[in-house]
Parts: C-alpha cells; structure tokens; sequence
C-alpha cells in the first residue's frame, strides 16, 4: 500500500492512498462503476455513465473541468449534499479563483495525480477547510475523457464520517 501524506496547515490532514483501500462500501461500488466504463486502451467519459448509474450517489458527486495548456479546474457541478456539509456552492468557479496558492497546491494534487497517472486515487481526512475539522471525508477522484485519452473531467465521489 502506497499512502502519500498531503501536508497542510489550512486544509488539515489529507491523504492519497494508490492502493484505493477504501473504508466505505459506497466509495467501493463507486470503484466498481468507474472500472466498469472504463476499458484497456481508453478512459470512460461523462456519457458512459448514465443517471441510473449515478443515482445511488447523487448529492455526493461533484464534477470538476480541466482545462489543459496550461492545466486549470473548475467546479462544473457540486453535489447538494456536499454543498449542505460545507456552506457553500462553488459551482462554476475555477478553484484558481477560489484558494491562495498554497491553499490551491493541496486542494488539487490529487487532481494532478488523475492527470499524471490517469487512474482514480483514493483521499481521505478531515475536512477543516470548511471549519469541520470534527468531519471526515473519503474521496474517490476519477478521470474522463470524452476522447478516450485526454483527462477532460475529474469525477468525485464523496462520503462523510463523523
């Protein structure tokens, strides 16, 4: 198991775990979907999954844009019940605009992980950003590509533990 430790003093502790060892059964049949669009030579898209496949998530699921040369994100649709946990709806926004730098360097590696490696990464920790340092979250963080190829779409999938 390979579990990289994401330091920061404004995000609290995050980590990424390669080995996708999720806790959660939800975040683990979440895995079995993205492997189940996805195929050898070629990335799932958004229109592999259909809304009954993405219905038992619904609320949890968050869709971030990426932009390449140079690599930017954006919030494209932020579930409600993530917005409910943590007082904000960001949708629309890029995270560039959102966070200061050091802020933004934690908030997406594991998005640059997905671009790097163009794989889901499992992260886990709590969730002191949203000054709900009492709250856990676990994250599954996917890649799509509407080619096949080009990470155009990071899929998330979230779960909240106390």
């Amino acid at each position: 198991m390979k579990i990289r430790t994401l330091p920061s003093t404004q995000l609290g502790d995050r980590m990424l775990d390669e080995s996708l060892d999720f806790q959660s059964p939800e975040l683990q049949s979440a895995l079995q979907l993205w492997n189940s669009k996805s195929k050898a030579d070629a990335l799932p898209a958004r229109g592999d999954f259909s809304h009954e496949d993405l219905a038992p998530f619904m609320g949890n699921i968050a869709l971030i844009n990426v932009e390449n040369q140079p690599v930017r994100y954006q919030f494209r649709l932020i579930g409600t019940n993530i917005t409910s946990i943590v007082k904000r709806d960001q949708t629309n926004e890029y995270l560039d605009e959102i966070y200061d730098d050091d802020a933004l360097k934690n908030v997406v590696r594991s998005f640059d992980y997905i671009l790097e490696n163009r794989r889901p990464i499992r992260a886990f920790g709590n969730v002191s950003r949203a000054k709900k340092g009492h709250l856990n979250g676990e994250v599954i963080d996917g890649p799509l590509a509407t080619d096949g190829q080009t990470v155009d779409i990071i899929i998330k999938f979230v779960k909240w533990t106390r």
